[in-house]
C-alpha cells in the first residue's frame, strides 16, 4: 500500500499483513525473527501512580511475558471502584490493523458475556477519542493509531454491570483499560468516558524506552543508477529532486553528488532516521535506557530473550483473553 502524506513523503506499508514488527521486517523472509528477544530485547517503562482521582493500588506481572503487566487504579473518591490498565507488547502497528485488533477484543468480550447465558447483553458503539499524539503522528496521517473505546451492559454475579474497554498503542506497546460498574450505579456513557479519561491521562504521563534490533542507525548509500527502488523500501521523499531519499530499515539511499556534500548528507540522513523511527518504532541504544524515576512515578522493566533451542522461533502470541470484572 502506498500513501502520500505530509512533507511529500511516500510511505510504503503492508497495512493488513501483520500486527508485529517482526512479521514486517523483510518481505522475503520465510521465518521472521520473534518480536520479543530479537526486535525488542529490553523495555523500561515509567508510569504514573496517580491519574486524576485514580490512584495505583497494585501491580501484577503475567506469564508468559507477552501478556505484560497490569496496574490496578482505585478511585480515591469512591473506594469501591477500580480499573485495570494493561501494558503489553504490540510491535509496529498502524491504525487499519489496530482497528481490527480492537474489534477482535470487543468481539471476545461480547462472546464471553453471551456464553454465560445469564441474560441479554446490550452492546454499545465503538468510538474514537483523543489522546496526546504520539511522536510522528502528523507524518503518518491516517495511518497513525487512534485510541478507541466501547461499552456494554451485561449480566454477571446475579446483577447487571456496565463494562468499558479503552485501548491504544504507544511505543510498541498496547495500553488497555478495563472498567466495570454495577448498572444501577452508573450510565454507559459515564463508564466509557471514565475509562477514556484514565487511558488519556496515563498516555500523557507514561514513558517507554525500548532497545533491541528495533534500533537501527541508518547507513548512507548511493541510489543505484538506472534501477528500480529496492523492494525493502519503507518510504521515499523528494522524489525526482536532487535531495531525493529512499529509506529502508537500515539504509538511506541518496544521490551520489549529495553524499559528497557532507553537511547536506548528514542533514538528510537525520531526517531519514526520524522517518524510519516513526515507521519502525523509536528505540534507543542499551546505554541510553536509564531514566531517573521522579516522584509520583513507578518503574517497570522487561527483559526478553530468544526462545530456547529447539523452539520454532516464531513470534509469541501477543494477546490473551482478560476475563472478569475490571
Amino acid at each position: 500500500m502506498k500513501t502520500v502524506i505530509r512533507r511529500a513523503v511516500a510511505i510504503f506499508v503492508l497495512v493488513g499483513a501483520t500486527t508485529t514488527a517482526a512479521g514486517a521486517m523483510a518481505v522475503e523472509a520465510e521465518a521472521p525473527p520473534p518480536l520479543l528477544g530479537h526486535y525488542i530485547t529490553d523495555t523500561r517503562a515509567l508510569y504514573p501512580l496517580r491519574v486524576g482521582d485514580w490512584e495505583a493500588a497494585g501491580e501484577k506481572r503475567y506469564e508468559p511475558q507477552e501478556l505484560g503487566v497490569s496496574v490496578r487504579y482505585q478511585d480515591t473518591r469512591r473506594p469501591d471502584r477500580w480499573m485495570d490498565l494493561y501494558l503489553y507488547p504490540a510491535g509496529v502497528m498502524f491504525d487499519p490493523v489496530f482497528e481490527q485488533v480492537f474489534q477482535q477484543g470487543v468481539d471476545e468480550i461480547v462472546q464471553i458475556a453471551r456464553d454465560r447465558q445469564a441474560g441479554e447483553v446490550h452492546v454499545g458503539q465503538t468510538r474514537v477519542f483523543a489522546t496526546m499524539p504520539a511522536a510522528g503522528a502528523g507524518l503518518l496521517g491516517e495511518l497513525a493509531v487512534k485510541a478507541r473505546s466501547f461499552a456494554l451492559d451485561m449480566p454477571m454475579h446475579d446483577a447487571r454491570y456496565r463494562s468499558a474497554l479503552a485501548m491504544t498503542v504507544r511505543d510498541l506497546y498496547f495500553i488497555k483499560v478495563r472498567y466495570s460498574v454495577q448498572a444501577d450505579r452508573a450510565a454507559d456513557e459515564g463508564v466509557q468516558a471514565e475509562a477514556e479519561t484514565l487511558l488519556s491521562g496515563f498516555v500523557a504521563s507514561v514513558r517507554v524506552l525500548n532497545t533491541g534490533h528495533c534500533r537501527q542507525v541508518l547507513q548512507v548509500r548511493a541510489i543505484p543508477q538506472g534501477q528500480a527502488r529496492p523492494g525493502a523500501v519503507l518510504a521515499s521523499t523528494n522524489d525526482g529532486r536532487e535531495d531525493e531519499m529512499w529509506i529502508t530499515d537500515d539504509t538511506v539511499y541518496l544521490r551520489g553528488e549529495v553524499i559528497e556534500r557532507q553537511a547536506e548528507s548528514a542533514r538528510l540522513r537525520d531526517e531519514a532516521q526520524a522517518i524510519r523511527d516513526v515507521l519502525r518504532g523509536h528505540c534507543v541504544a542499551p546505554d541510553e535506557m536509564e531514566m531517573a524515576v521522579p516522584d509520583g512515578m513507578r518503574e517497570i522493566r522487561f527483559e526478553y530473550r530468544l526462545p530456547p533451542e529447539g523452539s520454532d522461533g516464531s513470534a509469541p502470541r501477543l494477546r490473551g483473553q482478560r476475563i472478569g470484572v475490571g
